[in-house]
């Protein structure tokens, strides 16, 4: 696809500056936490909202897996991979996973090694129902994500599909489908029914989750008045869901930028913002990174590699490589991504951007290029 943001430009230094490689540049960042450790992340970019349900259990946990190897934070829960009481390699240790890719055996493995096991990137999506939600989601999880607005299906209901249902259920879809179960959002009394009782529900999930950061993450239709009563809460960071709605280019830059603005001016300046913006090149990430989003959600780029074959669906062999089908979609745009995220260490804050257009640069308070 073509840049979203084409109009706007990423600017090098000027040319008086003078240039020389940068040992140790890194493209992690870090994450302050409420009363905890800070949390390195080894890449700004997340997986969202997948629909595992569209997967067999086991090519979703295989799917799972190849993504985060890549250092890409995936959400999902154990029932989104898995039956009941069926391990999934997604939530073991990453030399457990490898080992099982590899054919080893895991527990001697295991014994081999006195290193502390690390644990693939992963969003505990908490829904306001729990649907799917089990205790052992919070063991080993890198963030929480209490989320706030009430999803919209693919067709369009505040509600849960009966797969969807089905696989949280562990039940046969065909069966759940006999029922006529499309679920309702909020069937429940809501977890979080306001946002003066969301500030208890963070630190209860504080105490659930201590390997954790825990965030929010709100829809973009009433940013003004969201944004400084989810800020309010302390939460470790702020998602903002742009893709719930098409955007014009312009408009997508400019909430971004706005959204950034508000957490700063709600005494947020160390509250990370997560964007999840839609359909975006690599260099349009780096774009709004540079708009004041901390890390990008790239569903766009992970999200076609549910569509397997339907014989690949119907009868999972080896022959589906999720590990290969990753590497293809994902490297040459993640390689165009760090490159251009590390770029920017090079360039003062209020000069890292630019634009042709007088409105999208009075728009976005950059540099008029002229």
């Amino acid at each position: 696809m073509d840049d979203r943001l084409a109009t706007l430009y990423l600017l090098p230094p000027p040319a008086s500056t003078s240039w020389a490689g940068t040992p140790g540049q890194t493209i992690q960042s870090t994450i302050v936490r409420q009363k905890r450790d800070p949390l390195t992340l080894d890449l700004p970019l997340f997986w969202y909202d997948p629909r595992w349900c569209e997967l067999p259990t086991s090519q979703a946990d295989d799917l799972a897996v190849a993504v985060s190897r890549h250092n890409i934070l995936v959400s999902a829960l154990r029932s989104d991979l898995s039956g009941p009481d069926v391990k999934t390699d997604f939530h073991a240790p990453q030399s457990a996973a490898d080992s099982d890719s590899k054919g080893e055996n895991a527990d001697d493995k295991a014994e081999s090694t006195t290193e502390e096991p690390t644990y693939f990137p992963r969003i505990v999506p908490y829904r306001p129902e729990r649907y799917g939600l089990s205790p052992k989601d919070f063991d080993h999880a890198t963030i929480i994500d209490v989320r706030l607005m009430m999803p919209r299906d693919t067709s369009g209901r505040f509600a849960y599909s009966p797969e969807q249902i089905a696989r949280w259920e562990s039940k046969n879809p065909s069966d759940a489908e006999t029922d006529g179960s499309w679920v309702p959002a909020a069937t429940f009394p809501p977890d979080v029914d306001s946002f003066e009782k969301l500030s208890s529900k963070l630190n209860q999930l504080r105490q659930l989750a201590p390997s954790a950061a825990v965030f929010t993450s709100i829809g973009p239709f009433r940013l003004e008045q969201e944004v400084p009563l989810a800020v309010a809460a302390k939460p470790d960071g702020l998602i903002v869901r742009l893709d719930q709605v098409a955007l014009e280019p312009l408009q997508l830059a400019a909430l971004t930028r706005r959204a950034r603005q508000l957490i700063n001016d709600a005494n947020g300046k160390k509250v990370p913002l997560w964007i999840v913006p839609g359909e975006i090149t690599a260099d349009d990430a780096v774009k709004l990174v540079a708009l004041g989003a901390d890390a990008i959600g790239i569903d766009a780029w992970c999200n076609p590699l549910l569509d397997v074959p339907d014989t690949g669906r119907s009868h999972y062999s080896s022959s589906v490589d999720f590990d290969d089908l990753a590497d293809d979609a994902l490297t040459e745009r993640l390689e165009r991504f760090s490159g251009l995220y590390l770029s920017l260490q090079r360039v003062p804050v209020k000069e890292r951007l630019g634009s042709f257009s007088a409105t999208w640069a009075r728009t976005l308070a950059v540099r008029a290029l002229r």
